[in-house]
């Protein structure tokens, strides 16, 4: 006959096992330090900071904006770059004829991500 703490025990154990494996996934997916960044935007009052890219070419940045369109152009219009329109996830921007596109896209439920092409803008703090 099993005795009823030793049920009570293995289904503990069991519960940890599948909580500890769930982290791992999900730490897995995001990336190590793409999570440090969200700790460091969730922590320190900045509004947008440098992630990984998993792109060649392109740079990435985190946010966690209640209004994120509003700072990509802000934070664009800071670096010297003029609004022209959005097409769907992407915003247009030109500087001295040349014409550049941030695709932004939700992540995380709480967070978007902006990506646009190398050394373009810093929209970091």
């Amino acid at each position: 006959m099993v005795k009823p703490w030793k049920i009570a025990i293995f289904s503990f154990i069991g519960i940890i096992v599948f909580l500890m494996i769930d982290a791992a996934v999900y730490i897995h997916n995001i990336g190590y330090n793409n999570i440090k960044q969200m700790y460091r935007l969730q922590t320190t009052g900045l509004s947008i900071v440098q992630i990984e890219s998993d792109t060649s070419g392109y740079e990435r940045y985190l946010t966690k904006a209640e209004q994120p369109q509003e700072l990509l152009k802000a934070r664009m219009k800071k670096e010297g770059w003029t609004y022209i329109s959005q097409e769907g996830a992407g915003y247009f921007f030109e500087k001295d004829g040349q014409q550049e596109i941030v695709t932004m896209k939700k992540w995380n439920h709480f967070y978007m991500i902006y990506d646009l092409k190398l050394k373009v803008a810093n929209l970091a703090d």
